[in-house]
């Protein structure tokens, strides 16, 4: 592969202080008897909610083979069909695995969704971890790292009007420029983190904003984290990049009531989420750390509480250095408390810009 002119200068970051922002992730556990048809319509209806009171942007994510985000294969399908019913949010691919897939089809795609959304698309690009994963693309496993790298330089070379060199079957050299050509002149980027410091850095290298979770950190251990990638970001770029935190929520009128209700549905999203890791095999040990990680979520480790909860919790994100927070909805409440949660996200972004 090779590029024909130099790389576009970063758009991830911002030379002063940035604005704070609130948006949604989704990011479901789908039941092996589930009504997945439900669940998009779901998705849907909560981005036409969050775009309707002003909320700033939705990501989607990619997961492949598991019941743990496996609704989400392909970002770009779902980014387009938020496109054409909503006018103002941000629309994001949280992640794109790049070592997947073929940068000029991620270029392509996301340049459709760009021009859907008239200039409202971004993608957010990570290495993949699980093998399972890769039997779409076995030989890259061992380099994904690598891959995902080249294939982002290549996405943005693209999404600028350059040209790439591939060869044909005929054995000739074809240089392809991708279309459409998308609205925005520069494609929005960002990098996915999640423990390796090595992948702050990375953000920070390369201009693009950082995408990581709040539950993953104690909170020392965010601000070490959130800390490299400025001063990575200020060293190669000036100014100070761009964070956003993922956080699980769901708000009610009641404290105690919310979390009472969000219990289950959170105690079978998380263990979907560690039984697709497997990494525990001892049944008690599963048990214990799955215990743990549910009363951590439901005691401060979210915004899964009252108005006064969510906005304290959420007011400690930002003072820990995000300057984006996104909030995971679809964990398994019913339709009408999740799109609640969304129009009260809306009324604590009020509140937090104001």
């Amino acid at each position: 592969m090779n590029e024909q002119q130099d790389e576009p200068k970063s758009q991830g970051g911002d030379s002063g202080k940035a604005a704070r922002a609130v948006g949604l992730y989704f990011f479901s556990a789908l039941e092996e008897e589930s009504d997945d048809a439900a669940a998009y319509g779901l998705l849907l209806d909560a981005a036409r909610t969050a775009d309707r009171n002003g909320l700033d942007f939705v990501w989607i994510p990619e997961r492949h083979f598991t019941r743990f985000g496996g609704g989400h294969p392909n970002p770009a399908v779902l980014a387009a069909a938020i496109a054409v019913v909503t006018r103002n949010l941000r629309i994001r691919a949280g992640s794109v695995v790049l070592p997947l897939h073929d940068p000029l089809r991620v270029a392509e795609e996301w340049a459709v969704v760009d021009n859907l959304s008239n200039g409202r698309a971004e993608i957010s690009a990570a290495t993949g971890w699980n093998p399972r994963d890769f039997v779409l693309a076995p030989e890259d496993y061992e380099r994904r790292a690598v891959r995902a790298a080249e294939n982002l330089r290549a996405v943005r070379q693209l999404w600028s009007g350059g040209e790439i060199s591939r060869e044909g079957p005929d054995g000739a050299e074809y240089r392809v420029r991708t279309y459409p050509r998308p609205v925005q002149p520069v494609l929005p980027h960002w990098i996915t983190a999640s423990g390796n410091p090595a992948t702050f850095e990375y953000a920070g290298e390369t201009g693009a904003g950082l995408l990581t979770s709040y539950g993953l950190f104690g909170p020392h251990e965010l601000a070490e984290r959130i800390g490299l990638y400025r001063r990575t970001f200020a060293a190669h770029h000036g100014g100070r990049g761009r964070v956003c935190l993922m956080v699980h929520a769901a708000i009610g009128d009641s404290g105690p009531e919310i979390r009472r209700r969000a219990q289950e549905p959170l105690r079978h999203y998380l263990a979907a989420y560690l039984d697709q890791q497997g990494s525990v095999t001892d049944p008690a040990v599963a048990a214990k750390r799955l215990d743990f990680a549910v009363h951590r979520y439901l005691r401060g480790r979210s915004l899964i509480g009252d108005r006064a909860e969510a906005d304290q919790v959420l007011t400690g994100l930002f003072e820990a250095g995000a300057d984006e927070v996104a909030c995971l909805v679809d964990f398994g409440l019913p339709r009408g408390p999740v799109l609640d949660t969304v129009a009260e996200l809306a009324n604590l972004r009020v509140k937090i810009s104001g």
